[in-house]
């Protein structure tokens, strides 16, 4: 895909998104926040004319430290890359909690893959050790937060919010108010485990600095190659493999035909569980609603 092509499909995606509305408040689960459209700051580039959501999404919810204020933006980064972004400010405190590449495939007809890496990075004066001890441990605690209010999360700890297709000018996995909800979401209980974001959300228990080191053998497999991953493990399924699952089930949950304008968020599931000797191939991978899948947990469903 070329530059232009990529301005292209990034300009089709913020159109989208600028006309899609979300209600004052998000869904965190069964838990609603309400807040109130716009901010009242200048939060890091909403008033400097480039991004191109035009400050179309921009909220503000009272929570117990204050006033959050929320601005996604959209825009070309150093690299020649899209990416959108949350941008938080509270108490005149103001940080970047998430964001999401606007990843492409070849294999996959050039969808945009809404897709990143859950990490933390942050540093303590005099131990490294100590330093990456808290950030894997946050790490696994909020990855397993998310995927028990549906989100999907892979092994690799990548988050999938959506998968765009510019030539429907549509999501074909969640419909665009699911993935605006899910998006501000995960940002902003992101923001609360980073704990440097100046807020700490009242329904999450405080993430204070370990003392201690942790250690387990679930260590991370980075951001590398899609096939030097699948040496790695054969249970991560690849992006592009993502897609044709989700073609081949005709964009639709196979258990209870839903699809992502039934309001379902559609996960790509292995049909024997990989737990069980189930491979990642594609006649052992089904597409299923975030509601299947996580009744169906290690069960065989064909």
């Amino acid at each position: 895909m070329t530059k232009n092509d990529r301005h292209k499909d990034a300009e089709i995606f913020a159109e989208i998104l600028r006309k899609t509305k979300l209600p004052n408040e998000i869904t965190i689960g069964k838990f609603i926040l309400k807040g109130t459209k716009g901010v009242k700051d200048k939060i890091q580039y909403n008033q400097d004319g480039f991004e191109s959501l035009q400050n179309e999404h921009e909220y503000t919810f009272p929570i117990l430290d204050g006033d959050l204020q929320v601005s996604l933006q959209l825009y070309e980064n150093t690299s020649d890359f899209y990416r959108l972004f949350c941008y938080t400010k509270i108490n005149g405190k103001e940080g970047m909690t998430f964001s999401v590449n606007l990843t492409t495939e070849k294999e996959s007809d050039n969808v945009i893959y809404l897709t990143q890496k859950i990490k933390f990075s942050e540093q303590y004066k005099g131990s490294e050790k100590l330093a990456q001890a808290h950030r894997r441990q946050k790490q696994i605690v909020f990855c397993e937060q998310l995927k028990k209010l549906g989100f999907d999360v892979t092994d690799n700890n990548d988050i999938i919010l959506g998968i765009f297709d510019p030539t429907k000018k549509q999501l074909v996995n969640t419909s665009l108010e699911k993935f605006l909800n899910d998006f501000i979401v995960v940002s902003i209980l992101k923001g609360h485990f980073q704990g440097n974001k100046g807020y700490q959300l009242e329904i999450l228990p405080t993430y204070n600095k370990l003392d201690y080191i942790f250690t387990g053998n679930d260590d991370e497999i980075e951001n590398l190659p899609l096939k030097v991953i699948e040496n790695k493990t054969k249970r991560n399924i690849p992006l592009g493999m993502r897609y044709k699952v989700f073609k081949k089930d005709n964009f639709k949950c196979i258990a209870c035909g839903k699809n992502a304008n039934d309001g379902a968020k559609l996960h790509v599931d292995h049909k024997i569980p990989f737990s069980l000797g189930g491979l990642t191939e594609l006649n052992n991978l089904q597409t299923l609603c975030s509601e299947c899948n996580l009744s169906k947990s290690n069960k065989h469903i064909d």
